[in-house]
């Protein structure tokens, strides 16, 4: 009579909880890739800002788009006075072609580049 009842239990309470969860997080592992973008994280160095077109020009370092790039930013006169500092950012993109200006969604100041004397 008690194995009965604690089965019972179980059935009504914990069995809906965890079909519950099932299906909450199954929907959350379905729906999570449908939405994720895909950024490209680069690592450069600050050569200019240009405050009025709000666009940057920065001397990329990382492998997946080195050089010279134009980018986008949202406040680019945060970023004056920071010339020559070496930052890490990711752009709305998961490549990058040649004269295409990308919109920066984090740039991240890391430390600063000594000058040469």
């Amino acid at each position: 009579m008690v194995i009965k009842s604690k089965s019972r239990f179980f059935f009504r309470v914990f069995f809906p909880i965890y079909l519950l969860v099932v299906f909450l997080s199954t929907s959350v592992l379905m729906i999570s890739p449908a939405s994720a973008g895909d950024n490209l994280y680069l690592t450069g160095i600050l050569k200019r800002v240009n405050v009025k077109e709000g666009t940057i020009v920065v001397d990329v370092l990382s492998q997946s788009c080195p050089g010279s790039r134009v980018f986008s930013v949202n406040r680019a006169s945060a970023l004056q006075g920071q010339e020559e500092g070496k930052f890490s950012f990711s752009i709305n993109s998961s490549s990058c072609k040649g004269s295409v200006i990308y919109k920066i969604t984090s740039p991240i100041v890391r430390d600063r580049v000594r000058k040469k004397e």
